[in-house]
């Protein structure tokens, strides 16, 4: 889909290159991450393929097309950009800024209002209530929803992504990371990603280009960076706690369990017997009619002769099946629990994971990971 053929950039006809002798390709429908120290030459690869910054030499071609055989602005409109500070325009409503492109491309006043729409709904915004909204009555996470939104607006083949998380705080940049990672799912775009964060590159990541002083040190999946980095440097880029980092290419859907559901009616003595045949320490707790009300566990069913219904406890904070191992178990710290529920679409909760279900987890990895040396 992109690729770069023998690419050079030289800035100033200096003798060191910002980017030196670039070949690479990336495949359709990827994310590439690219990763490394400041100058290495990430954000000038990124920006040469939309042409914000030209090439001194060599060829890159999008779809098989050469954008040096295309108009500047029309290559532009063509691919989606989203930064760190998301460039939102501060005077002009949440739709009109979603909808800047597609009126540069003629887009009716009808199809650009579903368009919008759409993709707020995509991005989890209600458009009745954020349609109409400026930036600045937005959270950071918010603003950079309607970022990725603006980029999304004209269906482009093509995004490019320069470290659009990087100024959020932790828990609001995995909860996006996650969404985007959902969203990219459903609409499968190629996605060109720079980002300085080797954890993030690790999550987000197809293929991973590990680059320093302008060339391509590794390139590679998230697995094969891991498991098999090229030299010291990119060794050094992954720093400690392999086992750990290897918990980001795994995700809540590969180990979660389900657990059974329980009549808030049936007395402790039942939902124990439930508990004791399904072979689990939980069981989700529903009225007659089925409708959630939370969950009650293996200890309070054992030390008391009641109801149900008067040892339910709130679920509380949830993760998604996409989530990863290694954020599951941030989310574990950061609740003091052992155990995190996974909530499905429309908030339906799909299955539990446990601090022995990760364990697990990281055991047979490392068990797997022996066998293929």
């Amino acid at each position: 889909m992109i690729v770069f053929e023998q690419v050079i950039k030289k800035y100033n006809n200096q003798d060191k290159a910002a980017v030196d002798n670039l070949d690479l390709h990336i495949q359709k429908g990827e994310i590439c991450m690219l990763v490394g120290p400041s100058g290495c030459g990430k954000t000038t690869t990124m920006k040469m393929i939309n042409k914000l910054i030209k090439a001194t030499s060599g060829k890159i071609y999008i779809d098989g097309m050469d954008i040096d055989q295309v108009d500047p602005i029309n290559l532009r409109l063509d691919i989606g950009y989203v930064i760190q500070d998301t460039g939102l325009f501060p005077h002009m409503t949440i739709a009109d800024n979603i909808a800047t492109v597609p009126k540069e491309k003629g887009w009716s006043r009808n199809k650009i209002r579903n368009r919008v729409d759409e993709l707020l709904e995509l991005m989890d915004l209600d458009p009745e209530i954020y349609r109409d909204k400026k930036p600045k009555d937005l959270s950071g996470g918010q603003k950079q929803r309607v970022g990725v939104a603006r980029a999304l607006a004209a269906d482009p083949p093509v995004m490019l992504m320069d470290e659009p998380f990087g100024a959020l705080d932790p828990i609001t940049r995995g909860k996006l990371q996650d969404e985007f990672l959902r969203i990219q799912e459903k609409i499968g775009k190629t996605i060109v990603f720079v980002t300085h964060d080797i954890d993030e590159a690790l999550k987000m990541g197809d293929k991973i280009v590990v680059m320093r002083d302008g060339r391509v040190v590794q390139f590679g999946s998230p697995n094969e960076i891991l498991s098999n980095p090229a030299d010291e440097f990119v060794s050094e880029l992954i720093g400690g706690n392999s086992n750990l980092k290897m918990m980001n290419l795994m995700k809540c859907k590969d180990i979660m369990r389900l657990i059974p559901n329980v009549d808030s009616r049936e007395s402790s003595k039942a939902a124990l017997k439930i508990a004791n045949e399904h072979d689990v320490k939980n069981l989700l707790v529903t009225d007659h009619g089925q409708k959630l009300l939370g969950y009650v566990s293996y200890g309070s069913l054992a030390s008391n002769d009641t109801v149900v219904s008067n040892l339910i406890k709130e679920i509380g904070e949830t993760v998604t099946p996409k989530t990863t191992l290694q954020d599951v178990l941030s989310k574990m710290f950061s609740l003091g629990k052992k155990t995190v529920f996974v909530s499905g679409t429309k908030g339906t909760v799909e299955g539990i994971v446990t601090m022995d279900d990760l364990l697990k987890a990281v055991k047979d990895d490392e068990q797997i990971s022996e066998s293929d040396i």
